[in-house]
Order: C-alpha cells, then sequence, then structure tokens
C-alpha cells in the first residue's frame, strides 16, 4: 500500500497506537500531519523524527484557541486525503462519583472533537470526490464494564456518529469507519495495569495476548488505502476475539 503524495491527519499522535499509524503511513511515503496537545513534539520511540513528510501540530481541544488554529492550518492544506479521529482520553469512576467537569473533558475530547474536524475536513472531501474518515473508538463502544459510564456513552456515541455520517458521505466516494482496539500493549498500558496484571488480562483474551499497536495501524491502513472501495459505516473490532467470549 503506497500513500506517495496523500495528505493524513493523525490527531494524538505521539504515542501509542497514534505513534503506530504515524510510523506506518511514514513508511508508506505519505505526508502525515500529527497532533498531539504539547506546543513542540514529545519525542517517542515510536514516532519517527520531524521529516520532510512530517508535520507535528498542537491540538489541544479542551483549548477553544489552540481548535480554532488547528481548523485554520486544515482549511490551508491543498487537500486533506485522510482523517485519522486518535485522540481520546479516559477516566475511571463510578457514575455517583464521576465529576461534571470530568463528563464535560471527555466528551469535549472523545466526540466533539472528531465533530469538528470532520465537519471542516468533509468539505474539502466532497469537493474532492474522495476521502477516507476513521474514528478511534474502543471495545467499550460495544461492551462496557463498571466504572466506564462515561467513557462507554462516549465511545458509543462515536460510533453512532461514524454509522451516520458515513451514509452523508457515501454518494461523494468517501469512506467513514471506526476501528475499535481491544487491549493493546503500550507504554501507558503497561504503567497502568503493571505486568503482573496484564498477565492476568491476558488469560482472558481468546490469543492469549495483547495486541500490538502496529496491528491496529494495520487494519487502519487498509480502510485508508485504495483497497478499500466498499467498506464504511462499520466498527472493525481489533480484540484478539475478547469480545466475542
Amino acid at each position: 500500500m503506497n500513500f506517495k503524495d496523500k495528505t493524513i491527519i493523525i490527531t494524538g499522535g505521539t504515542r501509542g497506537i497514534g505513534a503506530a499509524m504515524v510510523s506506518a503511513f511514514c513508511d508508506a511515503d505519505a505526508n502525515v500531519v500529527v497532533t498531539g496537545t504539547k506546543k513542540t513534539k514529545v519525542e517517542s520511540p515510536g514516532v519517527p523524527d520531524i521529516q520532510n513528510n512530517i508535520q507535528y501540530h498542537q491540538l489541544d481541544y479542551s483549548s477553544a484557541e489552540s481548535v480554532k488554529e488547528f481548523i485554520s492550518l486544515i482549511k490551508g492544506l491543498d487537500k486533506v486525503d485522510v482523517l485519522i479521529n486518535n485522540a481520546g482520553v479516559n477516566k475511571i469512576d463510578t457514575i455517583s462519583e464521576i465529576s461534571i467537569d470530568d463528563w464535560d473533558w471527555m466528551n469535549t475530547i472523545n466526540l466533539k472533537g472528531p465533530f469538528l474536524l470532520t465537519q471542516v475536513v468533509s468539505e474539502n472531501m466532497k469537493k474532492q470526490k474522495s476521502g477516507k474518515i476513521i474514528n478511534i473508538a474502543s471495545i467499550f463502544s460495544v461492551i462496557s464494564k463498571v466504572k466506564r459510564a462515561v467513557y462507554s456513552a462516549t465511545k458509543w456515541g462515536l460510533i453512532g456518529f461514524t454509522k451516520a455520517v458515513a451514509l452523508e458521505l457515501a454518494p461523494f466516494n468517501i469512506q467513514v469507519n471506526a476501528v475499535s482496539p481491544g487491549f493493546v500493549d503500550t507504554d501507558l498500558t503497561r504503567k497502568i495495569l503493571g505486568l503482573e496484571n496484564m498477565k492476568q488480562l491476558e488469560e482472558t483474551i481468546p490469543q492469549g495476548r495483547l495486541a500490538n499497536p502496529d496491528e491496529i495501524a494495520n487494519v487502519v491502513l487498509f480502510l485508508c488505502s485504495a483497497q478499500n472501495t466498499y467498506i464504511t459505516g462499520q466498527n472493525i473490532v481489533v480484540d484478539g476475539g475478547f469480545t466475542s467470549v
């Protein structure tokens, strides 16, 4: 798969799955616009150094000014071939303890952010009569767990958003899909769970292990490639069989 002369926007691309997607598209010769919340690029072993085909820009959805600046940047691009709404946040808490501020924060990052970028990018894609939009959701868009009420609400909402937008943009040869990763072996996962809890988690996954970030990136790469001309409005769950147990 080759993305030469294609412009790809990947939000939240400085670590984990986001970094893996940046690397995958760079390897496929794409021009990648990657965002993070920091003003300058955070060094990550998963993200190549800034090269001619990589641009880093700050995007903090909790800042109206940051969002305005990034949308202005998008409007100034000659074209956008692929938009990947990957930036997302989570806070684990009971429904009785979760604060209104945390509810607003998660909805702003996980739902409002993808809406704002999709609204702008889709107008350019309609003029081009082509484009791909991928929303990175979660297995908690199809199942849930205690203390995940707000997170699940945002991810289920993202799937509904994906399906509705896919129907609107289908006549313009634009495919819109969601990818829902299961448990992925990232630095953040290791930090939060620890090796012992990760080992216990692996025993609940039919394939007996967590996903590698590259395995999620490869699915996204296919959906965004010229090989996908007819898959749209779908939620592709990549979880090693976990949600089928």
